[in-house]
């Protein structure tokens, strides 16, 4: 009778990877995580296993598997090295430990045992998606061995223990990336927070500045208010000179003409002492007297005249002055209502700008209210991400 395997396993298959079953079941978001970190490969993990030919028997890889304990399994392969199937030890055990298992199976090919449809994978696969492929695997064949191959060609196997150490690395990994990404979170959640409290500081200074420039403006607006008061008043009062230069030229051509009467009443006079001198000569001796008084009146009458003449002079004179300070004062209150166009102007020039800095002044202080409130939601994370790098949340 063919001689079985010289050992037993002492414990079942699922006593066997009890323990590992527990800490290889990593959910979704872990191997999510651990993706981001892909730098581990399985290359450093993989056993060596012999690989048998299809012609092998059942007998011959049971005494490998007996002369190698280390040996998880063995792997059917071609003439080339790629794997054509899988045999683990334990199922090895468990065919040929039976009453007539060894005369049925001992001397037939493991093809007939082999699973013929083992997990297979390249070397170069990501780690996070080979223990995705071992962890999706029905229970029949969860415990089996996973073939690694390069370029289609055995390198080796990795059993759950394998898988167990990869993922505990790669956790191990994942927690290094985890504490180095929350503490340059933390090192950014900083600088927002000292970012934000400047802001708030800047914010401040901009409000205070803000209340100054509309109390600068109040006061800019209370001055043109009062130069636009000045202004009408002086307007006003132009108006009244105005109006006394154009009495006071009216004034002027009546004593004008008063003066062209004067001279014409002294023409008039010089004429009849002139004719009066005539008759006074007719008359003779007796009319001598009359010749004197006469001659005082053409004096008077020539003097008359001059002085007639003289103020006539004198009011043409002062009504083209009158007439040029009416136009100059004209002139000036053209000037005074332009200047005074430009002050309204400017009035209301202040009345916007107390409206757009109250506005600037609200929006400083609504972005110092939320910054502080920011600064406030950025110290929290900041506390929490210390605390969890102090406290050993990761």
């Amino acid at each position: 009778m063919p001689t079985l395997l010289e050992e037993k396993p002492d414990l079942s298959v699922e006593d066997t990877y009890k323990h590992e079953d527990d800490s290889i079941r990593l959910t979704q978001d872990d191997l999510t995580e651990l993706t981001l970190n892909n730098q581990v490969s399985i290359r450093e993990y993989c056993r060596q296993v012999p690989m048998v030919g299809v012609k092998t028997t059942c007998g011959e890889a049971a005494s490998i598997l007996s002369q190698e304990q280390k040996y998880p399994c063995v792997v059917l392969g071609d003439d080339q090295n790629r794997p054509l199937g899988l045999l683990m030890r334990e199922t090895l055990y468990r065919i040929l430990n039976g009453r007539f298992a060894a005369d049925l199976f001992y001397r037939k090919s493991i093809s007939h045992v082999a699973d013929s449809s083992p997990v297979v994978v390249d070397v170069l696969a990501a780690a996070p998606e080979v223990i995705d492929v071992a962890l999706s695997r029905s229970e029949e064949h969860f415990y089996d061995c996973i073939i690694v191959t390069e370029e289609n060609r055995l390198l080796g196997v990795l059993t759950m223990r394998d898988l167990m150490s990869l993922s505990r690395r790669m956790q191990h990994e994942a927690g290094k990336e985890r504490i180095h990404t929350i503490t340059e979170s933390q090192k950014e959640i900083s600088r927002i927070h000292e970012s934000i409290t400047k802001l708030v500081q800047s914010a401040g200074k901009t409000g205070e500045d803000a209340k100054q420039i509309i109390q600068l403006s109040e006061q800019g607006a209370s001055s043109l208010m009062q130069v636009e008061a000045s202004y009408n008043r002086v307007h006003q009062h132009m108006g009244g000179q105005r109006q006394h230069a154009n009495d006071m030229l009216t004034s002027i051509e009546t004593g004008a003409g008063m003066a062209h009467s004067i001279r014409s009443l002294a023409d008039q006079s010089a004429l009849l002492a002139m004719n009066a001198s005539i008759e006074a000569a007719h008359a003779g001796e007796y009319g001598r007297g009359f010749q004197v008084v006469a001659s005082e009146i053409r004096a008077l009458a020539k003097q008359t005249r001059e002085v007639a003449g003289d103020m006539s002079s004198l009011l043409e004179g002062i009504g083209e002055l009158t007439r040029q300070t009416v136009e100059l004062v004209r002139a000036s209150a053209a000037e005074i209502d332009d200047s005074s166009v430009h002050v309204t102007e400017g009035s209301a020039a202040f009345n916007r700008l107390n409206s757009a800095v109250e506005g600037m002044l609200h929006i400083a202080a609504n972005i110092a209210e939320e910054g502080k409130q920011t600064g406030e939601v950025a110290d929290y994370i900041r506390k929490k991400l210390d605390s969890m790098i102090s406290g050993g949340e990761l």
